[in-house]
């Protein structure tokens, strides 16, 4: 499955005038909430679509399966290759053989050291020995590349199977059974609600203040009067001269996934 990842941030911009010097927290009232990851899922090989296993809204896990592409004509290609494969039938017919050969040959230069017979006759045996080597060899190489069409026709097999990179929501999809699918469109979009990113923009001034791992009381706009704690998670290190800012990104947990994506936020360090 070829997928696409977008930017799961959204950087919020930090009003300075809110910021006033000596101020014992800074109050950051823009920010939002985004996903951690958002995923475009397209098809790995173009095809039919069979069956969409998943509608938007959904929720899925690592692993589920979204969608199948028709596979009838795959399917008789693996069963052959299967087939083939397995078939031992000629390998052992030759291994028998050799093993009649190899004792005839016993037989015959025993009979050559006692004068019985002539050379030619043990040269004889020796040739029809090599031949049957040569072809136990050339059978077992067929049956070693027959395995490895086999892994070849199973893995296009694997490939019409869809499924789901990451835990997450499926928040758009844009194919229907029965449409043909490419790899250069996306059939749906995954986000990951768990945990969220919120992107904020603080001074230059607090820049040796924060730290990788510290605590942030994030407040949403639909609970104002609740203090959700997110962790920094990244700080950048090439600041905004312009503004005076520099990026941080917080991570804020969400295993049941009650919290909304998208919703906007304040911070406050």
């Amino acid at each position: 499955m070829r997928s696409v990842r977008r930017a799961g941030l959204i950087l919020a911009i930090l009003p300075l005038s809110a910021l006033p010097h000596g101020a014992a927290a800074l109050d950051i009232r823009s920010c939002t909430v985004a996903p951690s990851q958002v995923i475009d899922v397209a098809v790995e090989i173009p095809g039919l679509i069979a069956e969409i296993s998943v509608d938007r809204g959904s929720t899925v896990k690592a692993g589920d399966v979204l969608l199948r592409l028709r596979d009838s004509s795959i399917r008789s290609q693996v069963a052959l290759a299967k087939r083939r494969a397995e078939d031992d039938t000629q390998i052992a017919g030759v291994e028998k053989r050799i093993e009649v050969i190899e004792g005839q040959l016993e037989r015959v230069r025993s009979l050559f050291q006692r004068n019985l017979i002539a050379q030619r006759e043990v040269d004889g045996v020796e040739a029809d020995l090599i031949a049957l080597y040569q072809e136990r060899d050339r059978l077992t190489i067929e049956k070693d590349m027959a395995a490895i069409e086999l892994l070849r026709v199973q893995d296009m097999m694997a490939q019409r199977t869809i499924r789901s990179p990451i835990d997450g929501l499926v928040t758009d999809r844009s194919a229907d059974p029965g449409e043909y699918a490419s790899e250069q469109k996306p059939v749906m979009t995954i986000a990951a609600l768990d945990p969220l990113h919120v992107g904020i923009y603080v001074p230059q001034s607090v820049a040796g203040q924060l730290k990788i791992g510290d605590e942030v009381p994030i407040y949403l706009d639909t609970a104002p009067d609740t203090a959700l704690m997110a962790r920094v998670d990244v700080i950048d290190r090439v600041f905004d001269a312009a503004s005076g800012t520099f990026g941080v990104r917080l991570v804020l947990p969400n295993p049941d996934g009650s919290l909304p994506a998208g919703i906007r936020c304040r911070a406050q360090l």
